[in-house]
């Protein structure tokens, strides 16, 4: 007996309205700028973040402290001086105003010194370390600030003009700075700092003279590449003016190596600025940098360890805070460079 066709019920399709079928395997997901998919990719590095954490609060606390009024009552005391650090409520060793001498433990915190309390503790002249650091700091930030903006300006402005020139422009403007690395930059910041009058505007002319090179270079080496460039290619070809190329197509592909640059520019910058503190031709007293804290603090380092250990560890975390977050920003600019 042969089967029957079995018939399915009326109710068993439904009609599909015109268009509600087009977006069953449509794919949605927020369009990204190119800063937008890199800050994505810096917050997923750990390390990159906190230290841009801790750069945001040093920034804050550095140049906050400007308002505050005891923070900026740097006058000497000498009834005060070399008192080790003291917190109000703590008694942990080192911060509680105990000081080892002649193998004993004595409160140092006696006397005229019995009602102040030094966070960070006092030196030779009685004033306050706290003050000191975050004044020291504040300098050395302004310091690194402005002279990254000199960086910026020229370096990007003289690589940019080699590499879209290129010929004998690029040859000469490129001798130019093959002479300027043949001679050592620490000789050409003495000989500037001898000629002006020491300070920090010629701490930041010398720092500034130099400091551009390395990022005219990187410029003028992307300008080559991206000059070829279909879409620079068709700019030209449509007549727009090389400012209006270099502004419109060749400085935004330019922004990444711009700040990865400029990331590692700025420790360098605190840096050069606290060792020709530190050897006495930075910074003039009564002011103070980093620099000038470590060097006044290392003349008595064996019995007030505490006196070169407070700046230095802030120069320390400053540098190896820009140097984490320039590498995380490198890598969120190019992840390629993490292979």
């Amino acid at each position: 007996m042969a089967d029957k066709e079995q018939e399915l019920p009326k109710d068993a399709f439904e009609p599909l309205s015109d268009g509600s079928h087009l977006d069953n395997e449509k794919i949605a997901a927020p369009s990204l700028t190119f800063l937008r998919d890199s800050w994505r990719r810096l917050k997923k590095n750990k390390a990159a973040m906190v230290s841009l954490i801790i750069l945001v609060l040093l920034f804050v606390v550095a140049f906050g402290s400007a308002l505050v009024p005891s923070m900026n009552n740097v006058s000497t005391n000498p009834n005060l001086n070399n008192l080790p650090p003291r917190i109000p409520g703590i008694d942990i060793p080192g911060f509680n105003g105990i000081l080892v001498q002649g193998g004993q433990r004595v409160n140092a915190y006696t006397g005229a010194a019995a009602n102040h309390y030094f966070w960070f503790g006092s030196d030779y002249l009685g004033r306050d370390l706290l003050a000191r650091t975050l004044y020291g700091t504040r300098i050395s930030l302004i310091i690194a600030v402005v002279a990254t903006f000199f960086d910026l300006t020229i370096g990007v402005a003289y690589g940019i003009i080699s590499g879209w020139m290129g010929g004998k422009v690029d040859t000469i403007m490129q001798r130019i700075i093959e002479i300027m690395l043949s001679i050592p930059n620490l000789v050409v910041m003495i000989l500037l700092l001898l000629i002006l009058h020491p300070g920090i505007p010629a701490i930041i002319i010398a720092i500034a003279f130099t400091s551009w090179i390395n990022m005219a270079r990187l410029v003028r080496a992307q300008t080559l590449e991206l000059k070829n460039q279909e879409f620079v290619l068709a700019a030209r070809s449509l007549g727009e003016s090389s400012v209006k190329i270099s502004f419109k197509h060749l400085l935004p592909n330019l922004t990444s190596v711009i700040i990865i640059n400029t990331m590692f520019t700025i420790p360098s910058a605190i840096f050069f600025e606290a060792f020709l503190s530190f050897i006495g031709i930075g910074v003039p007293a009564p002011a103070a940098s980093l620099g000038t804290l470590i060097s006044n603090g290392q003349k008595s380092f064996q019995f007030l360890p505490y006196q070169m250990w407070v700046p230095a560890v802030v120069l320390s975390v400053l540098m190896i805070a820009f140097n984490i977050l320039g590498d995380g920003l490198r890598d969120a600019f190019d992840p390629k460079s993490r292979e």
